[in-house]
């Protein structure tokens, strides 16, 4: 059972050393960033993160409307908008005509922008695989075991708690596919 703390912060009754799990919340908060950074470092990806998750989320979800994207995104439309026309310059998302609204349009991943994120999926998956290779076999199989744990916590980042609260105070919409 949860309770909201005085500064908002969930509290788990039971729980008697906050300080420990307030430090292995933000280790484990940077230990996940550092392995973003090397990881996008690897896969020689020239593009800015919000343009990777802008890009990845309509090769995912298909032709999508700016107002759609934005709220999947959890940003503002003139922000989506400002991406969208960066990655159009780049040629790696197109606009399409909205088939049940022609005064609309939708926006749709080009070929080469969903061969570019194949490039960097690829790229990134063998950088990890050679990091993991230098990994003793125990270290990779508390990896292994811990991946349905990282699987639950990254859903209840995006859904809230088993009490239908939000895991941790949400600035940013839910994300529905992973980018890459």
């Amino acid at each position: 059972m949860n309770a909201r703390g005085e500064e908002g912060r969930v509290v788990r009754a039971g729980s008697f050393d906050v300080a420990a799990e307030v430090e292995e919340a933000a280790e484990l908060r940077v230990v996940l960033v550092r392995l973003q950074r090397q990881l996008r470092a690897r896969s020689d990806n020239y593009l800015t993160p919000s343009q990777s998750s802008v890009l990845a989320r309509v090769e995912q979800c298909g032709p999508l409307r700016m107002g759609a994207l934005a709220e999947a995104e959890g940003t503002s439309p003139a922000t989506v908008s400002r991406h969208i026309d960066g990655l159009i310059q780049e040629g790696l998302i197109e606009r399409v005509p909205d088939p049940v609204d022609g005064r609309a349009s939708l926006v749709r991943a080009s070929p080469e922008g969903a061969s570019l994120l194949g490039e960097l999926r690829a790229r990134g998956t063998a950088a990890l695989r050679n990091a993991l290779d230098g990994l003793s076999p125990g270290e990779r199989a508390m990896i292994r075991q811990a991946l349905p744990a990282l699987q639950a916590l990254t859903e209840r980042l995006q859904g809230g708690d088993a009490d239908g609260e939000p895991a941790v105070p949400a600035t940013r919409a839910p994300a529905v596919p992973t980018p890459p």
